[in-house]
């Protein structure tokens, strides 16, 4: 089978042939039709990733047809299409996820190759409204916005959302969830076509976050601070969102591509009651749940493009340039 490799770190993937994988006992394989990316995959590919096992296929989402089943495994199985839960081993505490919690693509065998054999524990039925690529782009991305808007979020219909840097994949499902959940959603930018993509997905009011006092103009604009704050970035900007962010609200946190504040507003935090919490990927429980949810309201995530599994390089690059709406899908 053709997978997309990298052998080392700081170049290039490689399309190389390998093995075809056999079925487990208790397990299947999977004739992936379409994967797609995370900023996981550059940071590997970057070596800013801890404990690298090289060389190793990229890609935690992945969607397809069942194509062999191991012993133990009904044989109706055969031919049904699934979407892949992008985690496994989370733990006995759904609070936080245990020591021997991994994430599918290193060191295991990722998505970014034609087949896949997992547990049959590791897969769900793909909801029939969703596409092969609207499945992949579905996984990582749409397990971590749910555990950030709901689960750890606790978001309640009718209250204000601001959810910051929309366009990534976990930012834009987040929208998407929380839109469906009977929010009212605010979103930041530098990019003007962003924020007019996000008001065509549902988005109420949006800001461009490098303009001076942006939060002060989108509470105006929105008649009211955002009780529920959705952030992937850190750095400097959580100030921005801590001086935003209703008294008693709560800030979720979910990465920190800009590092982290040279100096946060604890005085702002604390007199203003607010809830700063973390969060990562999520757990079995939450993966069918957000799921069930896109097949009970028929939704959708958004998909900015697509491209073979021979341009793998041209579409990490494009992720890693940060211009996308929504997520990277490679057609496998």
């Amino acid at each position: 089978m053709r997978a997309a490799v990298l052998h080392r770190t700081n170049e290039s993937l490689s399309i190389d042939e390998l093995p075809e994988p056999l079925a487990p006992e208790g397990g299947v394989v999977v004739r992936l039709r379409a994967a797609a990316l995370n900023h996981r995959d550059s940071w590997i590919r970057r070596d800013q990733y801890g404990r690298l096992r090289l060389p190793c296929v990229l890609g935690s989402d992945g969607a397809g047809e069942i194509c062999a089943v191991g012993a133990g495994v009904d044989g109706t199985w055969m031919g049904r299409r699934v979407i892949i839960h992008p985690s496994h081993t989370w733990g006995s505490d759904a609070r936080a996820q245990g020591k021997e919690f991994l994430i599918l693509g290193m060191p295991e065998q990722g998505t970014l190759a034609e087949n896949i054999a997992l547990p049959l524990s590791r897969v769900e039925p793909l909801p029939e409204h969703l596409s092969f690529r609207e499945g992949a782009a579905l996984a990582l991305a749409g397990l971590t916005a749910y555990r950030a808007v709901v689960s750890r979020g606790e978001l309640r219909a009718g209250e204000h959302v601001l959810i910051s840097g929309i366009g990534g994949g976990v930012a834009t499902l987040a929208l998407v969830i929380a839109r469906a959940l009977g929010a009212i959603i605010s979103v930041t930018s530098s990019s003007a076509e962003k924020l007019a993509a996000a008001k065509s997905l549902g988005a109420s009011f949006g800001a461009n976050y490098t303009t001076p006092n942006w939060e002060k103009e989108l509470v105006a604009q929105a008649g009211r601070a955002p009780t529920l704050i959705i952030d992937g970035a850190g750095g400097d900007g959580l100030n921005a969102l801590i001086s935003c962010a209703a008294p008693g609200g709560r800030i979720v946190l979910y990465g920190a591509t800009r590092g982290v504040p040279r100096a946060a507003d604890l005085h702002r935090l604390f007199f203003k009651q607010l809830d700063l919490r973390g969060t990562t990927m999520g757990t079995g429980d939450e993966f069918r749940s957000l799921v069930a949810l896109f097949a009970r309201e028929q939704l959708r995530p958004v998909i900015d493009q697509a491209f073979p599994l021979e341009r793998i390089n041209d579409a990490m690059a494009l992720m890693e340039a940060s211009t996308q709406m929504g997520k990277i899908v490679i057609d496998l």
